[in-house]
């Protein structure tokens, strides 16, 4: 049966080792607060301290990027699912590594339109 398997393969795989590698999924986030400088977000799964990341946020009809690194990550809540599961919910501080002129100038936009001193959330 492996045979069969190997088959239908377009391309040969061959077996490898000492090659580590990461794998990237896009995690649905809550943006909590946000300064320049960077973002607090709560979201399911968990992201490791030091991870790099691209925070995506559609702020006023504009999709903005910014590269960021994890700073800080914590479990915030725990909930039930709909099949029973838990699901974990944490909150995690980004610190903003890259961020382009045209992404900077729509989030102090953003940020100005809360007023002076902002909140704390």
């Amino acid at each position: 049966m492996k045979k069969e398997l190997d088959d239908r393969r377009r391309l040969p795989r061959f077996r490898i080792t000492g090659v580590g590698g990461s794998i990237t999924a896009p995690v649905e986030a809550e943006i909590i607060n946000l300064s320049m400088g960077g973002a607090l977000v709560e979201h399911q799964g968990m992201l490791g301290v030091g991870f790099e990341c691209i925070l995506t946020a559609l702020v006023a009809g504009a999709v903005v990027g910014v590269k960021c690194h994890v700073a800080h990550s914590t479990v915030n809540h725990r909930t039930t699912g709909a099949a029973g599961e838990s699901l974990l919910f944490y909150r995690t501080g980004l610190r903003f590594l890259e961020i382009s002129e045209e992404a900077e100038n729509i989030l102090a936009t953003l940020i100005r339109s809360y007023g002076e001193g902002g909140e704390i959330g």
